[in-house]
Protein backbone atom coordinates (compact mmCIF):
# COMPACT_ATOMS: atom_id res chain seq x y z
CA UNK A 1 0.00 0.00 0.00
CA UNK A 2 1.27 3.34 -1.02
CA UNK A 3 3.25 5.75 1.96
CA UNK A 4 1.58 7.58 4.11
CA UNK A 5 0.04 10.80 2.24
CA UNK A 6 -0.72 14.39 3.97
CA UNK A 7 -2.38 15.08 0.45
CA UNK A 8 -5.95 16.77 1.79
CA UNK A 9 -7.76 15.64 -1.95
CA UNK A 10 -10.94 13.30 -1.57
CA UNK A 11 -9.55 10.50 -2.98
CA UNK A 12 -6.12 10.71 -0.35
CA UNK A 13 -8.78 11.41 2.32
CA UNK A 14 -10.55 8.03 1.20
CA UNK A 15 -7.58 6.16 0.80
CA UNK A 16 -6.94 6.92 4.49
CA UNK A 17 -9.59 6.21 6.12
CA UNK A 18 -9.73 2.48 4.27
CA UNK A 19 -6.35 2.13 5.30
CA UNK A 20 -6.93 3.03 8.72
CA UNK A 21 -9.84 0.57 9.00
CA UNK A 22 -8.30 -2.51 7.59
CA UNK A 23 -5.51 -1.59 10.02
CA UNK A 24 -7.79 -1.68 12.81
CA UNK A 25 -8.79 -5.54 15.16
CA UNK A 26 -12.17 -5.38 13.44
CA UNK A 27 -11.20 -4.31 9.95
CA UNK A 28 -8.52 -7.04 10.40
CA UNK A 29 -10.76 -9.67 11.03
CA UNK A 30 -13.26 -8.39 8.77
CA UNK A 31 -10.28 -9.31 6.15
CA UNK A 32 -9.63 -12.37 7.56
CA UNK A 33 -13.23 -13.75 7.18
CA UNK A 34 -13.27 -12.45 4.22
CA UNK A 35 -10.03 -14.25 2.24
CA UNK A 36 -10.80 -17.72 4.25
CA UNK A 37 -12.51 -19.44 1.50
CA UNK A 38 -10.23 -17.91 -0.98
CA UNK A 39 -7.19 -19.85 -2.24
CA UNK A 40 -6.32 -16.60 -4.23
CA UNK A 41 -6.50 -13.82 -1.43
CA UNK A 42 -5.47 -16.17 1.50
CA UNK A 43 -2.17 -16.09 0.62
CA UNK A 44 -2.52 -12.44 1.75
CA UNK A 45 -2.46 -12.37 5.41
CA UNK A 46 -3.40 -8.56 5.70
CA UNK A 47 -5.32 -5.86 3.44
CA UNK A 48 -1.90 -3.74 3.07
CA UNK A 49 -0.14 -6.51 1.74
CA UNK A 50 -2.28 -7.80 -0.54
CA UNK A 51 -2.91 -3.75 -2.60
CA UNK A 52 1.04 -3.32 -2.08
CA UNK A 53 0.97 -6.14 -4.71
CA UNK A 54 -1.40 -5.25 -6.92
CA UNK A 55 0.08 -1.95 -6.31
CA UNK A 56 3.73 -3.14 -7.25
CA UNK A 57 5.15 -2.26 -10.99
CA UNK A 58 5.83 -5.84 -12.16
CA UNK A 59 6.05 -6.26 -15.81
CA UNK A 60 6.30 -10.57 -15.80
CA UNK A 61 3.81 -11.28 -17.79
CA UNK A 62 2.84 -13.82 -14.91
CA UNK A 63 2.73 -11.46 -12.41
CA UNK A 64 0.23 -9.73 -14.65
CA UNK A 65 -1.99 -12.99 -14.34
CA UNK A 66 -1.85 -13.54 -10.65
CA UNK A 67 -3.03 -9.66 -10.61
CA UNK A 68 -6.12 -10.60 -13.06
CA UNK A 69 -6.69 -13.51 -10.89
CA UNK A 70 -7.02 -11.18 -7.60
CA UNK A 71 -8.80 -8.47 -9.15
CA UNK A 72 -11.45 -11.09 -10.58
CA UNK A 73 -11.85 -12.77 -7.36
CA UNK A 74 -12.44 -9.37 -5.80
CA UNK A 75 -14.60 -8.67 -8.59
CA UNK A 76 -16.59 -12.12 -7.87
CA UNK A 77 -16.98 -10.97 -4.08
CA UNK A 78 -18.98 -7.38 -4.93
CA UNK A 79 -21.62 -9.79 -6.18
CA UNK A 80 -21.29 -12.33 -2.78
CA UNK A 81 -23.95 -12.04 0.02
CA UNK A 82 -22.10 -10.52 3.13
CA UNK A 83 -18.68 -9.91 0.54
CA UNK A 84 -19.68 -7.35 -1.17
CA UNK A 85 -19.07 -4.64 1.00
CA UNK A 86 -15.15 -5.61 2.02
CA UNK A 87 -14.81 -6.81 -1.86
CA UNK A 88 -15.97 -3.00 -3.19
CA UNK A 89 -13.60 -1.36 -0.40
CA UNK A 90 -10.01 -3.51 -1.40
CA UNK A 91 -11.21 -2.81 -4.93
CA UNK A 92 -11.40 1.34 -4.37
CA UNK A 93 -7.43 0.63 -2.55
CA UNK A 94 -6.68 -1.30 -5.58
CA UNK A 95 -7.80 1.32 -7.93
CA UNK A 96 -6.64 4.51 -6.00
CA UNK A 97 -3.75 5.24 -8.48
CA UNK A 98 -5.61 5.01 -11.34
CA UNK A 99 -8.44 7.28 -10.11
CA UNK A 100 -5.83 9.48 -9.22
CA UNK A 101 -4.45 9.74 -12.88
CA UNK A 102 -7.45 10.15 -14.56
CA UNK A 103 -8.72 13.08 -11.91
CA UNK A 104 -5.46 14.82 -13.12
CA UNK A 105 -6.60 14.47 -17.20
CA UNK A 106 -9.92 15.19 -16.47
CA UNK A 107 -8.71 18.61 -14.76
CA UNK A 108 -5.98 19.16 -17.39
CA UNK A 109 -8.71 18.87 -20.18
CA UNK A 110 -11.68 20.56 -18.34
CA UNK A 111 -9.38 22.95 -15.77
CA UNK A 112 -13.31 24.51 -14.65
CA UNK A 113 -14.32 22.04 -12.85
CA UNK A 114 -13.15 21.48 -9.15
CA UNK A 115 -10.98 18.61 -8.02
CA UNK A 116 -13.08 17.25 -5.40
CA UNK A 117 -16.63 17.09 -7.72
CA UNK A 118 -14.01 15.36 -10.52
CA UNK A 119 -12.31 12.71 -7.44
CA UNK A 120 -16.35 12.10 -6.21
CA UNK A 121 -17.38 11.15 -9.99
CA UNK A 122 -14.51 8.94 -10.53
CA UNK A 123 -15.03 6.75 -7.49
CA UNK A 124 -19.43 6.67 -8.04
CA UNK A 125 -18.60 6.02 -11.63
CA UNK A 126 -15.67 3.01 -10.60
CA UNK A 127 -18.40 1.41 -7.91
CA UNK A 128 -20.94 1.48 -10.39
CA UNK A 129 -19.02 -0.47 -13.13
CA UNK A 130 -18.22 -3.07 -10.68
CA UNK A 131 -21.80 -4.13 -11.71
CA UNK A 132 -21.61 -3.75 -15.22
CA UNK A 133 -22.39 -6.66 -17.50
CA UNK A 134 -18.87 -6.42 -19.88
CA UNK A 135 -16.72 -7.44 -16.57
CA UNK A 136 -19.15 -10.15 -15.77
CA UNK A 137 -17.23 -13.59 -15.92
CA UNK A 138 -13.80 -11.64 -17.15
CA UNK A 139 -10.11 -13.06 -15.95
CA UNK A 140 -7.84 -10.83 -18.29
CA UNK A 141 -6.89 -7.33 -18.29
CA UNK A 142 -9.17 -6.29 -15.52
CA UNK A 143 -7.11 -3.37 -14.89
CA UNK A 144 -6.80 -2.08 -18.33
CA UNK A 145 -10.49 -2.32 -18.57
CA UNK A 146 -11.49 -0.39 -15.99
CA UNK A 147 -9.13 2.55 -17.03
CA UNK A 148 -10.46 2.54 -20.47
CA UNK A 149 -14.73 2.29 -19.39
CA UNK A 150 -13.98 4.96 -16.46
CA UNK A 151 -11.57 7.42 -18.59
CA UNK A 152 -14.88 7.39 -21.27
CA UNK A 153 -17.17 8.31 -18.40
CA UNK A 154 -15.61 10.62 -16.88
CA UNK A 155 -14.26 12.42 -19.94
CA UNK A 156 -17.92 12.37 -21.18
CA UNK A 157 -19.35 13.52 -17.80
CA UNK A 158 -16.59 16.54 -17.73
CA UNK A 159 -17.60 17.68 -21.04
CA UNK A 160 -21.51 17.78 -20.03
CA UNK A 161 -20.52 19.65 -16.81
CA UNK A 162 -18.18 22.14 -18.62
CA UNK A 163 -21.10 23.52 -20.24
CA UNK A 164 -22.63 24.83 -17.34
CA UNK A 165 -19.49 26.29 -15.69
CA UNK A 166 -20.53 29.95 -14.15
CA UNK A 167 -16.90 31.83 -14.30
CA UNK A 168 -17.42 34.75 -12.37
CA UNK A 169 -19.30 37.26 -10.66
CA UNK A 170 -19.02 40.47 -11.65
CA UNK A 171 -18.17 42.58 -7.90
CA UNK A 172 -19.15 42.60 -4.25
CA UNK A 173 -20.26 46.40 -5.17
CA UNK A 174 -22.82 45.31 -7.59
CA UNK A 175 -24.34 43.21 -4.86
CA UNK A 176 -25.31 46.36 -2.57
CA UNK A 177 -27.52 47.82 -5.49
CA UNK A 178 -28.69 46.96 -8.65
CA UNK A 179 -29.60 49.69 -11.48
CA UNK A 180 -32.65 50.13 -12.49
CA UNK A 181 -33.97 49.78 -15.83
CA UNK A 182 -32.16 46.64 -17.36
CA UNK A 183 -32.91 43.20 -15.80
CA UNK A 184 -35.26 41.71 -13.49
CA UNK A 185 -38.16 43.66 -11.77
CA UNK A 186 -38.33 42.99 -8.38
CA UNK A 187 -41.14 40.25 -7.90
CA UNK A 188 -38.80 38.33 -10.32
CA UNK A 189 -35.28 39.19 -8.90
CA UNK A 190 -36.63 37.84 -5.75
CA UNK A 191 -37.73 34.71 -7.32
CA UNK A 192 -34.42 34.23 -9.13
CA UNK A 193 -32.31 35.11 -6.15
CA UNK A 194 -33.68 32.97 -3.98
CA UNK A 195 -33.61 30.04 -6.41
CA UNK A 196 -29.87 30.86 -6.77
CA UNK A 197 -29.11 31.32 -3.15
CA UNK A 198 -31.26 27.68 -2.57
CA UNK A 199 -29.09 26.29 -4.77
CA UNK A 200 -25.80 27.30 -2.95
CA UNK A 201 -27.55 26.57 0.48
CA UNK A 202 -28.77 22.39 -0.47
CA UNK A 203 -24.44 22.13 -1.35
CA UNK A 204 -23.61 23.61 1.94
CA UNK A 205 -22.40 27.01 0.83
CA UNK A 206 -24.47 29.10 2.80
CA UNK A 207 -26.51 28.01 6.19
CA UNK A 208 -30.00 29.27 6.49
CA UNK A 209 -29.45 32.24 8.43
CA UNK A 210 -26.76 33.47 6.03
CA UNK A 211 -29.47 32.95 3.12
CA UNK A 212 -31.69 34.99 4.89
CA UNK A 213 -29.18 38.09 5.61
CA UNK A 214 -28.12 37.86 1.98
CA UNK A 215 -31.97 38.17 0.72
CA UNK A 216 -32.61 40.96 2.65
CA UNK A 217 -29.16 42.80 2.04
CA UNK A 218 -29.08 42.57 -1.60
CA UNK A 219 -33.40 43.30 -1.86
CA UNK A 220 -32.60 46.22 0.35
CA UNK A 221 -35.06 45.24 3.08
CA UNK A 222 -32.93 46.84 5.58
CA UNK A 223 -31.55 49.72 4.94
CA UNK A 224 -27.56 49.86 4.83
CA UNK A 225 -27.05 52.26 7.88
CA UNK A 226 -28.57 49.60 10.42
CA UNK A 227 -25.49 46.81 9.13
CA UNK A 228 -22.53 47.15 11.59
CA UNK A 229 -18.98 46.74 10.54
CA UNK A 230 -18.82 43.50 11.52
CA UNK A 231 -22.34 42.75 9.19
CA UNK A 232 -20.43 44.34 6.36
CA UNK A 233 -16.99 42.25 6.81
CA UNK A 234 -19.11 39.26 7.12
CA UNK A 235 -21.40 39.92 3.98
CA UNK A 236 -18.01 40.12 2.64
CA UNK A 237 -16.87 36.94 3.09
CA UNK A 238 -20.28 35.33 2.25
CA UNK A 239 -20.09 36.86 -1.28
CA UNK A 240 -16.28 35.38 -1.24
CA UNK A 241 -17.51 31.86 -0.93
CA UNK A 242 -20.19 32.45 -3.61
CA UNK A 243 -17.53 33.29 -6.12
CA UNK A 244 -15.61 30.08 -5.15
CA UNK A 245 -18.60 28.34 -5.77
CA UNK A 246 -19.50 30.23 -8.46
CA UNK A 247 -16.38 28.83 -10.19
CA UNK A 248 -17.51 25.02 -10.04
CA UNK A 249 -19.57 23.40 -12.19
CA UNK A 250 -23.39 22.87 -11.27
CA UNK A 251 -25.79 20.40 -12.19
CA UNK A 252 -28.03 23.05 -13.24
CA UNK A 253 -27.14 25.33 -15.26
CA UNK A 254 -27.81 29.40 -13.78
CA UNK A 255 -29.74 31.78 -15.50
CA UNK A 256 -27.71 35.00 -16.76
CA UNK A 257 -29.97 36.57 -15.42
CA UNK A 258 -29.30 35.43 -11.99
CA UNK A 259 -25.65 36.44 -12.66
CA UNK A 260 -26.27 40.03 -12.64
CA UNK A 261 -27.96 39.88 -9.36
CA UNK A 262 -24.04 39.90 -8.32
Amino acid sequence: MSGVSHCRCLLCGMERQLVEQFAGRIGQETYRQFVIFSPVLSTFPSASELIAYLHAVQTEGNRTHAKDGILAELLRGTTGKGRSHTSRELLLLAFVPMLHRISRQVITRSPGLAPDDVAQHVVTALLESFSASEFAGRNSHLAFAFARLLRRNAFAWAERESRGVIHSFTGIDSLERMPDGDGPQPIERTALLRHFLNRCRQRGVLSGKDLELLIQFMLDELPSANYSNASRQRMKRLIAKLRRAAMRPRRTKFDDRQLRLF
